[in-house]
């Protein structure tokens, strides 16, 4: 079973991630075409691999954009809370 992700629209980090968390139950490899990476792995159910994948893959594309869209906000809580500002 081959699967071809776009990495336009999924960062390395995102399905690396995916990948991690499968890796115990799959073997799988990875191959790299411009912006098209192919994911393979052998077994015999791969529909269920893909199922999983693409659940883990789209989980770590939303924490992907939650970590950007709140990453102002934290700076500026930390810078708060351990800064030395009086009011």
């Amino acid at each position: 079973m081959t699967i071809t992700v776009d990495r336009k629209i999924y960062s390395d980090k995102c399905i690396s991630n995916a990948i991690y968390w499968l890796s115990e139950k799959y073997i799988i490899e990875r191959k790299l075409d411009g912006d098209i990476e192919t994911i393979s792995v052998n077994d015999d159910n791969g529909e269920n691999f893909r199922t999983e994948f693409l659940r883990r893959l789209n989980d770590f594309k939303l924490r992907e954009i939650i970590e950007t869209e709140t990453k102002d906000i934290k700076t500026i809580l930390y810078a708060k809370a351990f800064g030395d500002f009086e009011e």
